[in-house]
């Protein structure tokens, strides 16, 4: 008796359970998968070389007695003859937008100096790639400039 009951147990849940079930996802059309390995990211650019030309004007910070708020916009052309992450070389124009800028004082006196062709000049910013291996046709890299600083030339040993 008791194996009766176990096997009109079994056969009412199997029954039951099928009835339960979830109903199938309606087709939708086909996607294609895009691969997001071939996505351009953003890594840091560091580049160094010598002044050509600039014409920078503040648009930020102007008015307050602190020299760190400053923010400059403009172009910055400079002979590059260093750079990361694949950076072109040679002379290259860069567009600032509100980006901080650092000037020296070539007489001391506390007041910063206009920058000269042949000055000393830092880039630092973000320039956008592709991974190795991915299809760059179409694809432009683009320098994003949130720091500039210029020194002067260095003067040669005696």
């Amino acid at each position: 008796m008791r194996k009766v009951v176990l096997l009109v147990t079994f056969l009412a849940a199997a029954a039951v359970v099928p009835a339960q079930a979830k109903p199938p996802k309606p087709q939708t059309a086909p996607q294609q998968a895009k691969s997001h390995k071939c996505s351009p990211h953003a890594a840091g650019l560091r580049a160094s070389g010598t002044l050509v030309t600039q014409s920078l004007s503040p648009t930020a910070g102007a008015g307050t007695p602190k020299r760190g708020d400053d923010r400059y916009s403009g172009t910055v052309t400079v002979d590059i003859a260093r750079a990361n992450h694949h950076a072109p070389l040679g002379e290259q124009t860069y567009t600032l937008t509100d980006a901080r800028v650092k000037f020296y004082d070539r007489d001391h006196n506390h007041v910063a100096d206009e920058p000269q062709p042949g000055d000393r000049v830092k880039i630092r910013g973000k320039i956008t790639l592709l991974p190795k291996k991915c299809d760059a046709s179409g694809f432009t890299s683009t320098i994003t400039v949130a720091k500039v600083s210029f020194r002067p030339p260095k003067q040669p040993k005696p």
